[in-house]
């Protein structure tokens, strides 16, 4: 009896081991492919007056080296969750990285601005497949009592992109030029499909009755999208007046409205929308939606006000911003930890209180003259903090009971509000803060303005950014359950 216990432990240890090993190798493949789309995306902010000078091309027609990307690569998030979720998640994930790294090669290689937008627009549908993916294929391969921690430490390294990426960019730009910026991504991206071929473990799909991939859901939720986020982006160089912004976010809202209306029609739908209907995660997914929202404002805010009223550099109003990834970076792995003990529920809504609180704290900040670094700088790290606590846990709950042949559906879910929230929280905080500038007759962002009045307008748009922020805490009490975890 005593030998049969032992080689039962051993069994139960060996097993252990294969888990924690699948689990490593499986973090690290997608961790290497999600960063390396996510330091692309942000490298090339700082890479527009180079791209512009390069190409003799005005601000208007450069803006589109970064919308092309982000429209393009929301509206494809739900197409590919579900063609992920009938094809299988690891062929789609590997497939698209490898299309991102040879479009890499020609982004580097094109030879004026209509083909880079081009090229940037297929980049985008590529880095879809990556970004709806990810989560998923954590998902599947970790226990369920540690996908939160797998999480955390993939939001992590998240925040690290986010936070190095900038950086990279103007490194890159400064010693070398743009076209480093496409060509550092070729060898990355070949390690990380050699990795992913051999590392990524090839589940079995479920087996049920065949279904046909929804067409006509597809063209109505890509283009909606598409459509809805350009009328969005074109608020701050068109002006909320134009009709052709009204037009775009009126036609936007329409097709995605016909999109809901086809979707409870059919048997197979691209958006699954008993996964929203779900009593608790419904609330998660817009408890992430406004989370996204504020922050995005919140970095575009304090960009804004360090260069206009404080008169620094893009690059000390870069350091300036940068306690709140760092934050982030830190507190995600920390939520990993607290998940064991406490609930989603508990967690995410004690992140977002914090957001609240630092974003009330930072509105107070932009409205006084030279407010002190050291306190802007607490702010922007509660908003942080508040930020890697939310999201694993909150993530984790949407994710939480979804079946196998619906997780890349779920996760592609939000994804989509995520890009759509960013797009929507910079328009909004723009408006606000634009319509403030203009009665205050500063007609420009590169003007010097430290009067009041401009500083109000600061301190109102952030404001705005706060009540969403109340909002997202709202949502993620309202999702209800136990505040212990079980």
């Amino acid at each position: 009896m005593a030998k049969g216990v032992l080689f039962g432990t051993e069994g139960a240890e060996d097993e252990e081991r294969e888990i924690r090993r699948r689990c490593r190798r499986t973090l690290g493949v997608t961790t290497l492919g999600l960063m390396l789309v996510l330091v692309n995306a942000t490298s090339l902010n700082l890479a527009l007056p180079a791209l512009s000078g390069s190409f003799d091309v005005p601000p208007a027609t450069a803006d589109w080296f970064l919308v092309a990307f982000m429209l393009s690569n929301t509206a494809s998030i739900l197409v590919f969750s579900r063609i992920s979720d009938m094809l299988g998640r690891r062929k789609i994930y590997l497939g698209g990285l490898a299309c991102f790294t040879v479009i890499s090669l020609l982004c580097a290689f094109a030879p004026n601005a209509s083909v880079l937008i081009v090229l940037r627009v297929l980049q985008g549908v590529a880095a879809a497949t990556t970004v709806t993916n990810t989560t998923a294929i954590l998902t599947d391969v970790f226990p369920p009592d540690r996908l939160v921690h797998g999480l955390s430490l993939n939001i992590t390294a998240a925040s690290i992109a986010q936070m190095i990426g900038p950086a990279l960019g103007g490194l890159l730009v400064t010693f070398a030029d743009w076209h480093a910026l496409f060509l550092v991504n070729v060898p990355i991206g070949v390690v990380a499909v050699v990795l992913g071929s051999r590392l990524l473990p090839k589940l079995p799909r479920e087996r049920g009755r065949r279904e046909r991939f929804d067409v006509a859901g597809a063209a109505l939720s890509s283009s909606g999208l598409a459509v809805l986020l350009f009328g969005i982006n074109r608020i701050g160089p068109w002006g909320a007046a134009d009709p052709r912004v009204f037009a775009s976010i009126a036609l936007g809202v329409a097709l995605l409205v016909v999109f809901v209306l086809v979707e409870r029609r059919i048997s197979a739908p691209l958006l699954d929308l008993q996964l929203v209907r779900r009593p608790g995660r419904g609330q998660a997914y817009g408890a992430a939606f406004f989370n996204s929202f504020c922050r995005a404002g919140v970095v575009v805010l304090v960009g804004l006000h360090q260069q206009m009223v404080e008169h620094r550099t893009a690059l000390e109003a870069g350091f300036i911003v940068m306690p709140l990834a760092l934050l982030m970076m830190l507190a995600a792995p920390l939520s990993g930890r607290l998940s064991l003990r406490w609930s989603a529920r508990t967690l995410s809504s004690l992140g977002a209180l914090l957001v609240v609180v630092g974003i009330v704290g930072l509105a107070g900040q932009l409205a006084v003259p030279q407010a002190p670094l050291v306190l802007m700088a607490l702010c922007l790290a509660l908003i942080g903090a508040g930020t890697g606590l939310f999201t694993a846990p909150n993530t984790g709950s949407i994710m939480a009971g979804v079946s196998r042949d619906r997780r890349a559906v779920a996760n592609g879910i939000r994804s989509m509000l995520f890009n759509s929230a960013q797009a929507a929280g910079t328009a909004v905080a723009l408006l606000i803060l634009t319509s403030w500038l203009g009665s205050s007759g500063v007609a420009s962002y590169a003007a010097n303005a430290d009067d009041p009045a401009v500083r109000l307008g600061f301190a109102v748009a952030a404001l705005a950014m706060g009540l969403a922020a109340f909002a997202g805490l709202v949502l993620s009490l309202a999702r209800g359950g136990p505040w212990r975890a079980r």
